[in-house]
């Protein structure tokens, strides 16, 4: 049994636990054809982003030497955090691929910048299969949506 401590075990679980919500917009919005489903499913992927970019000021601030600002981290960020927004105004087909692509641009980002790459071998490995699992999950959702509106 791991440690309550062990944080190779624990930040996976609860990071793959949290497609939960993803999958059960995508049920409800098929079984009981829950047109609020989809809404929610992008409002939590909105929130997602949000927290996923929030972090990169975190990491870069704690990881950039004193003295030295990660001004394209953070400016980055903010400009995609702005993004996400603008995407979830999108319709809603559209919305959802651009936002399963938008996961799929911060993993490319967080592979890129040498401030991300700096994270333990099983947070990388963690962050590349749950972003997998969240593009897939928001072109399903898209392709369901597509199937439904005509």
């Amino acid at each position: 049994m791991p440690s309550w401590q062990d944080r190779s075990v624990w930040v996976p679980a609860l990071t793959y636990l949290g497609l939960l919500p993803f999958a059960a917009c995508i049920v409800a919005d098929q079984l009981f054809q829950a047109p609020l489903a989809s809404q929610i499913f992008q409002v939590y992927g909105l929130a997602i982003a949000a927290f996923l970019l929030g972090s990169w000021w975190g990491i870069a601030l704690t990881r950039t030497a004193l003295g030295h600002m990660p001004w394209f981290e953070i400016g980055l960020s903010n400009a995609l955090v702005i993004l996400a927004v603008m995407i979830f105004l999108m319709p809603p087909v559209w919305g959802l691929l651009a936002q399963g692509g938008l996961f799929v641009g911060l993993l490319a980002v967080e592979r890129w910048r040498s401030v991300f790459r700096s994270a333990p071998s099983y947070y990388q490995r963690m962050r590349h299969g749950v972003t997998v699992l969240v593009a897939l999950l928001h072109g399903l959702m898209a392709v369901l949506q597509m199937s439904t509106t005509g």
